[in-house]
C-alpha cells in the first residue's frame, strides 16, 4: 500500500509540473485532459487514504468491543464461586484479554491524521478532538474494569502453585494495561494540543 501512494503522489507532482510548465503552449483540449488526469489521481490517493483511515478507526473499534465482552464476562464471573479454579483462571485469562485491548488501541494511530484533499484544518482539529475524547473515556474504562479485576483478585486466595503462578501473571497484565491506558490518555492530550495536520501514511 505504501509503494501505490507513493507511486499517486510521484504522479500528482508530474501532472502539477506538467500543467504548470505547459500552460501556455498547449490546447484547451489537452490542458483539459491533464487536469482530468490530475483529478483522476487526487482521487485515487483519496480512496487509498479514507481505507486507511477506516482501518484505523475499525482497529480502535474493535479494542472496544473487546473492553465491553471482557466487562460482561466480569459480571459472569462474579456468579462463580470465589475460590474455585476456574474463577482463577477467568480472572487470568480477562487480565490477559484486557492487556491486549489496550495494548492494540494504543499502537493504533489516531485515524484523524490521515487527511484526504477535501480535508480542511478546522474539520481535521474538530475530529482530532472528537477521536481524542473517544481515547480518553477507552483509557479511563480500561482502568476501571482493570480495578474491577484487581479486586476480584484480592478475593482469590490460590489452590496451589499452578494458581498462584496464573494470578501472578495477571498482575502484571493488569499493570501493563494501566500503564498503556496512562498513555493512551497522555497521547490524546498531546494530540490535542499539538493539533497535527497533514497527510499521515
Amino acid at each position: 500500500m505504501v509503494n501505490t501512494i507513493a507511486a499517486a503522489h510521484v504522479a500528482l507532482a508530474m501532472a502539477k509540473t506538467a500543467i504548470k510548465a505547459s500552460k501556455d503552449g498547449l490546447s484547451e483540449e489537452k490542458l483539459a485532459q491533464l487536469h482530468q488526469k490530475h483529478q483522476e489521481g487526487v482521487d485515487a490517493l483519496d480512496k487509498v487514504l479514507q481505507a486507511r483511515k477506516q482501518a484505523r478507526a475499525d482497529r480502535k473499534a474493535a479494542a472496544r468491543q473487546k473492553l465491553e465482552q471482557i466487562k460482561q464476562r466480569i459480571q459472569m464471573l462474579k456468579m462463580l464461586a470465589a475460590h474455585s479454579k476456574d474463577a482463577a483462571r477467568e480472572l487470568a485469562r480477562l487480565a490477559r484479554e484486557l492487556k491486549g485491548a489496550a495494548r492494540e488501541y494504543r499502537a493504533t494511530e489516531p485515524a484523524s491524521d490521515i487527511a484526504t484533499s477535501t480535508t480542511t484544518p478546522e474539520s481535521q482539529a474538530a475530529e482530532r478532538e472528537a477521536e481524542a475524547k473517544a481515547d480518553k473515556d477507552f483509557a479511563a474504562e480500561v482502568k476501571r474494569v482493570g480495578q474491577m479485576l484487581k479486586s476480584l483478585l484480592k478475593r482469590h486466595r490460590p489452590e496451589d502453585d499452578e494458581d498462584k503462578r496464573g494470578l501472578d501473571r495477571a498482575r502484571k497484565d493488569l499493570r501493563s494495561a494501566d500503564d498503556d491506558a496512562s498513555a493512551i490518555a497522555a497521547q490524546a492530550d498531546g494530540g490535542v494540543v499539538l493539533g497535527a495536520v497533514g497527510l499521515v501514511i
